[in-house]
């Protein structure tokens, strides 16, 4: 009775999860995204084994870490609708681990003929996961009770394990730091109009603001502004302008598709650096049949004087740049702003931890504030350097650096151990193939040549 007692707490507390995270969607749409994010398969939490010829566990991502990523800073505050998500994840680890005891207390249950038994383990197993799959609309994605033989198949999946090595291995092998891909993509909130009066509204409530009539950019510095068609290059320098000049509300000046719109301020951030101020984590968009209406920016609230914060990161680049600028080539400048990043820097969150501002004027950062750093830097030291975006297990920014002819991938965030590594520092594309580009960072240049290591002192 106790056992069924468990089976039953576990699955209704899915069940009841399930009815508030849909009643949370209906409430505040947002949290529906944020959901979706959140239930990801990445991390196993084993539960006790009763039994040595099997395996019961059950997948449940990493809540800790996930909220971590944008609130582990003690001054980091903390809004209503990050302790509900909290709250809904919570209740369901902790169903989904009920069901997990309940499994094990099955399993070790002796009965002289299981036929007889209303209840199997692979029964649980099987309803838990169809649930689970229920509640969060992921598929096979989602939270998973797991039953498995645990010798089963072990010689198999060793031997395929090695073929999969030796076939897909290239011969540059480098260690994989743990926890280190934490960049932070735009998450837009768009506002859906369907009155003509309320869009009209939209319009005539916002101006254009700055254009950015007459600004160029280079080819060899500045590649996600050339990516671009002239639309996009036009409204390019309206929010480059705009963002310059603290204005965070404006209309388009030519209209755009949704994802247009992404891809264009994407373009920007990757661009920009020294836009620190500039949250890139959100921005708000007003839309009328599919076209942008009205575009709203983020600054972030941690820098209440940008101007002010503007002077101090310029001094202390230009303390930096000046350390590097009488170096003989531009691989020894890149190799002093390698080391000075990684002597420098602390891999630990922070609210400004995207930014530029953290590596530069602050001391910890994650891999979005190791990379604008190092782009930033060597750009003043007059080396393309640009800011790449994709997935190295999670998603994760990384640099391509030009040295004479040729482009090499460098993680200066991957080689910050200690001590310092070089495991990361100008590789090709064929060498890094543990990160992926995403987004028009696939446009980049390739990385063709091997990997390209001078001494090192």
């Amino acid at each position: 009775m106790k056992i069924l007692q468990n089976i039953a707490s576990g699955i209704l507390g899915l069940i009841f999860a399930g009815v508030v995270a849909i009643l949370a969607c209906i409430i505040n749409p947002d949290i529906g995204v944020w959901i979706n994010e959140l239930i990801r398969p990445e991390d196993k939490v084993e539960a006790p084994v009763q039994d040595d010829s099997k395996k019961y566990y059950v997948e449940v991502p990493d809540w800790d870490y996930i909220y971590g990523r944008k609130q582990n800073s003690e001054d980091v505050d903390v809004d209503g609708s990050s302790n509900a998500s909290t709250a809904l994840g919570d209740m369901i680890t902790s169903a989904v681990n009920g069901l997990s005891d309940a499994i094990n207390e099955l399993e070790a249950t002796e009965v002289s003929n299981p036929a007889e038994q209303d209840v199997t383990v692979e029964d649980v197993a099987n309803t838990a996961n169809a649930i689970v799959n229920a509640v969060t609309g992921n598929g096979d994605k989602g939270i998973k009770v797991i039953v498995k033989d645990e010798d089963e198949d072990s010689e198999a999946e060793e031997l395929s394990k090695a073929q999969d090595n030796q076939e897909q291995t290239p011969a540059y092998t480098p260690g994989i730091p743990a926890g280190r891909s934490s960049y932070a993509a735009f998450d837009p909130e768009i506002i859906e109009l369907t009155d003509p009066g309320l869009a009209k509204q939209a319009i005539n409530s916002a101006d254009y603001g700055q254009l950015g009539d007459g600004l160029t950019f280079d080819t060899q510095f500045y590649p996600y502004y050339h990516m671009l068609n002239d639309t996009g290059k036009a409204l390019y320098r309206q929010i480059y302008a705009n963002t310059l000049a603290l204005n965070t509300t404006f209309r388009p000046i030519e209209q755009v598709s949704m994802d247009t719109m992404q891809m264009v301020l994407l373009s920007v951030v990757f661009d920009h650096p020294e836009l620190f101020w500039l949250d890139t984590t959100f921005y708000q968009e007003y839309d009328y049949n599919g076209v942008a209406l009205k575009l709203r920016l983020r600054y972030y609230d941690r820098i209440p004087d940008i101007p002010t914060a503007n002077q101090k990161f310029l001094a202390n680049a230009n303390a930096i740049v000046a350390g590097a600028s009488g170096l003989s080539d531009n691989y020894e400048k890149e190799l002093y702003i390698h080391n000075y990043l990684a002597d420098k820097l602390t891999y630990k969150h922070n609210p400004l931890d995207q930014s530029a501002y953290s590596a530069i004027v602050g001391d910890n950062t994650v891999c979005a504030g190791y990379a604008k750093a190092f782009q930033y830097l060597m750009q003043r030291l007059g080396v393309p350097t640009y800011l790449c975006v994709g997935s190295a297990g999670e998603m994760h920014a990384w640099n391509i650096i030009k040295l004479g002819d040729n482009y090499y991938n460098v993680d200066c965030t991957w080689d910050d151990q200690n001590p310092t590594v070089y495991d990361y520092f100008n590789l090709s594309d064929a060498d890094n193939y543990m990160h992926k580009r995403m987004f028009n960072s696939v446009y980049l240049p390739a990385c063709n040549e091997g990997t390209f290591i001078a001494s090192i002192n």
